[in-house]
């Protein structure tokens, strides 16, 4: 299989989220932006931030289509429940700060943290349960 057949749009988001973890990573390093270790450090923080993209994009699309799998429409309030959850417990960190934060981002960060594994969590009872339904409706027919 050719590359271009395994490429897909979303790959570029991958590729992005390298650019802007590297760059972050340099203009954190200063003045002293181009020796060895801090280029090696931007090179690890770029595919750390492109691994978490990938992550999450992929577990998006996993859950999309798995719910698809089960007959649910993705108009569902069942489908729509985990992006609900995630939000509201990022929203909650963000706002109550039940973490100590050193800055803005950190506190956004952490934020993000948490309504990222809240939908996973949420998602992950979504689906047992739509396959739970899928398999007593094809036993009922």
């Amino acid at each position: 299989m050719a590359l271009q057949d395994r490429f897909e749009p979303w790959h570029l988001l991958v590729v992005a989220a390298f650019l802007v973890g590297a760059a972050g990573s340099l203009a954190g390093a200063g003045t002293a932006a181009f020796t060895v270790s801090a280029l090696l450090a931007a090179a690890v923080s770029g595919v750390l931030w492109g691994f978490a993209v990938y992550v999450f994009v992929s577990t998006f699309r996993n859950y999309v289509g798995s719910y698809a799998e089960t007959g649910g429409s993705l108009w569902d309030p069942r489908f729509l429940a985990p992006f609900v959850v995630g939000a509201l417990a990022a929203a909650v960190v963000f706002v109550w700060e039940p973490i100590e934060r050193a800055s803005t981002a950190a506190l956004v960060a952490d934020a993000l943290q948490v309504g990222f594994w809240a939908f996973v969590l949420a998602m992950v009872l979504i689906l047992t349960g739509s396959y739970v339904l899928a398999g007593y409706r094809e036993a009922a027919e």
